[in-house]
């Protein structure tokens, strides 16, 4: 091989000059139809890939897999798989009063309850249902929490086992969904479980538990009330009652049982004893034409006349006169008493009423709960919607990726200049 090689002729210095020029041509066209980047520029001449440059393939491949094709697959496999379906049932109903058949001025004068507070009562009773109040109760009425930790649920959706209150009070947010009309009032209640049975009998039971926890309200409202209204009747009874012991003492000292029948009696009495001592004067001048004055018979006629007019001037001074015991006075004492006394058992009877209202109202559901749309079973589930979920996710990966993908391009360009 040496000797042919000596043997082929040696290229001359033109034609090796020639072929150096056309070596740089090639270089020039391939640095000139190629981009500006240092990686470029040496993959155009045969050098090796910089460390930095590999680094961003990878970060480059591992985008693509973490970002864009892992979260869809995932998505796919999950919601294709493992989801477990969710039934919702659903419930309407308004806070109201029975005021109505009873008469709602009877109620306000009664107990003062204004009409914003069947407003007050539904935001209570939409805040009781997302309450921990309304968990316990629950718990102990239908065993919420084994509704929620089924074995057949995906592990994504079920409740943990050693979920604390505070997360299983999250994850009730999450279960159940609350709304107020503004213009209407009425609440809707939206119930998500893992069975048709499970979401109608929790939607029931909440219905149950505000309706009772609406009562409570109530009673502990009508408690103070009839409380208050026991009180005044107490005070109204108490005070006819020592009227009463007055006006009895006041007849016992004057002799007197009813001013009226007093003075009818007195005056009756005084009539006729001007009568007889009318009819005694005129015997007396009768006699006194026929018999001296002296005799004895006029004596008596004289006595019987003066003893007419003394009990005469005595019932006057019972009727009219200054006497204490007068019937003037002791009129005037009964008429006082006798109005006290009057308006006390207008004000007993009142207090009467108000009591025998109250007892009759605070026996009665005053508040309560008109569900118009019952809990219904649901026919079929409606969560989740898998097509929906994986579209987002696949839409979010996208996104996220090319958002991640610029990023890196940015951060290699500068890195190559």
């Amino acid at each position: 091989m040496t000797n042919l090689d000596q043997d082929m002729p040696k290229p001359s210095a033109l034609a090796r000059s020639r072929l150096t020029v056309k070596a740089l041509s090639t270089t020039a066209r391939k640095l000139r139809f190629s981009t500006s980047n240092r990686s470029d520029l040496y993959k155009a001449v045969g050098l090796r890939p910089r460390m930095i440059d590999r680094v961003f393939r990878w970060a480059f491949v591992a985008n693509t897999a973490l970002v864009l094709i892992m979260p869809i697959v995932s998505a796919i496999f999950y919601f294709g798989l493992l989801a477990s379906d969710q039934y919702q049932s659903e419930t309407r109903f308004v806070v109201r009063t029975s005021t109505p058949a009873i008469g709602q001025d009877q109620l306000g004068k009664v107990s003062g309850l204004p009409s914003a507070k069947i407003v007050q009562d539904t935001q209570i009773v939409t805040n009781f249902i997302h309450s921990r109040a309304i968990l316990e109760e629950l718990e102990k009425a239908i065993n919420l929490r084994e509704r929620f930790m089924r074995e057949n649920v995906d592990f994504a959706s079920r409740l943990k086992q050693d979920a604390t209150f505070e997360e299983f009070l999250d994850y009730w947010d999450r279960m159940v969904k609350t709304s107020i009309s503004p213009s209407s009032g009425i609440i809707t209640v939206t119930v998500n479980a893992f069975s048709a049975e499970d979401a109608h009998d929790i939607a029931d039971a909440i219905m149950k538990s505000s309706e009772a926890m609406i009562n409570r309200l109530s009673d502990r409202i009508w408690q103070d009330v009839t409380a208050t209204s026991k009180t005044n009747l107490d005070r109204a009874s108490e005070n006819l009652r020592a009227l009463r012991a007055r006006m009895a003492v006041q007849q016992n000292e004057s002799g007197v049982l009813t001013v009226e029948s007093s003075s009818l009696i007195l005056s009756s009495l005084l009539t006729k004893l001007q009568q007889e001592k009318i009819q005694l004067e005129q015997s007396y001048t009768v006699k006194a034409n026929s018999m001296g004055k002296n005799t004895p018979q006029m004596k008596v006629l004289a006595r019987e006349i003066e003893s007419k007019q003394a009990q005469i001037d005595d019932l006057q001074r019972k009727v009219t006169g200054s006497d204490v015991d007068n019937l003037a006075s002791v009129s005037a004492a009964f008429s006082n008493l006798q109005f006290e006394t009057r308006l006390a058992e207008e004000q007993f009877s009142a207090s009467v009423r108000t009591f025998e209202q109250v007892q009759f109202m605070s026996n009665q559901q005053l508040m309560y709960l008109d569900s118009f749309l019952k809990p219904n079973l649901p026919d079929e589930a409606l969560y989740p919607r898998r097509g929906l979920g994986i579209g987002l996710t696949a839409l979010g990966s996208v996104f996220l990726w090319l958002a991640l993908t610029g990023i890196l391009r940015q951060i290699k360009t500068k890195v190559d200049l």
